[in-house]
């Protein structure tokens, strides 16, 4: 599925010589990183962030969680949430933001289709079996979510520049 997002560079935040990078580019680096910072929101409004792996699969991210983790509680409550992925360095790097609501992933074929993935992009140490409306049983049963943007931000470095990508 192919998102339209229209790009708005925003120059107050942008060094001279900065431009917005091409959607493709953004989309690559979002299905490339390894690592990435979800944020979600607590009963109390309180913000809770945590590092985990995950997948940009068809311009949606995809995480999964256990059920009584923290960021499981709070999604029931309130599925807002944000990602970010980038480097920690100030001159180099690109850093994304993803903003959205998380859905729940319950579909048989789509659980499969998403347990290959994880093994593809992370090897064996992310092995899911999918399992009804999760991965795993037991302990390690797991809910699966998919975040489909409602804004994008971009955070050039080299020269600085912010970009929003919106609908």
């Amino acid at each position: 599925m192919s998102m339209t997002l229209t790009p708005h560079f925003d120059q107050r935040f942008s060094e001279p010589g900065a431009a917005a990078p091409a959607w493709s580019d953004v989309s690559a680096l979002l299905a490339a990183a390894e690592l990435y910072w979800i944020t979600t929101v607590r009963a109390d409004g309180s913000p809770h962030m945590t590092p985990l792996v995950g997948l940009w699969r068809d311009e949606s991210f995809v995480f999964c969680t256990g059920p009584t983790e923290q960021k499981a509680r709070n999604l029931d409550a309130n599925r807002t949430v944000a990602i970010a992925t980038g480097v920690n360095t100030w001159n180099d790097g690109h850093d994304v933001v993803v903003e959205g609501a998380a859905e729940r992933v319950t579909d048989a074929a789509a659980l499969q289709s998403l347990a290959d993935a994880y093994l593809e992009k992370y090897g064996e140490d992310w092995k899911f079996t999918p399992s009804e409306g999760g991965f795993g049983e037991g302990d390690q049963f797991a809910v699966v979510y998919t975040v489909t943007p409602s804004k994008v931000l971009s955070f050039t470095k080299n020269p600085h520049g912010q970009t929003r990508y919106a609908r």
